[in-house]
């Protein structure tokens, strides 16, 4: 019985060992702090159909630039096309427009 109670407390610590050291895949962090120079390589639009989210556009301003490390400035905009018959609104398209700077750090 002893055994399993400390098995079950080295899985445990484990564990959190595991989820407090997990690698991430995420940009780097943008600072806004004078001493972190950075080269602005140009303004990034991305639309879509579906909802979207700044890995998109990260992707999209890669593509385009492919030292970017992190997008700045985001704007989000919302288009649909909306058709009202009898006072009832109905949307029949709806896209989504992120833009956005792509930027890269001096190194």
């Amino acid at each position: 019985m002893k055994k399993a109670f400390y098995f079950g407390i080295i899985c445990l610590v484990l564990l959190i060992i595991n989820a407090c050291t997990s690698v991430s895949t995420n940009p780097h962090l943008y600072t806004s702090n004078t001493s972190a120079e950075y080269i602005i390589l140009g303004e990034i639009v991305y639309e879509s159909n579906d909802h979207i989210g700044y890995t998109e556009l990260l992707r999209a301003a890669r593509r385009l630039y492919p030292d970017c490390d992190y997008v700045i400035d985001l704007m989000i905009d919302r288009r649909e096309i909306v058709t009202t018959v009898f006072f009832i609104r109905t949307v029949k398209d709806v896209t989504w427009i992120m833009r956005g700077t792509a930027i890269q750090y001096k190194r």
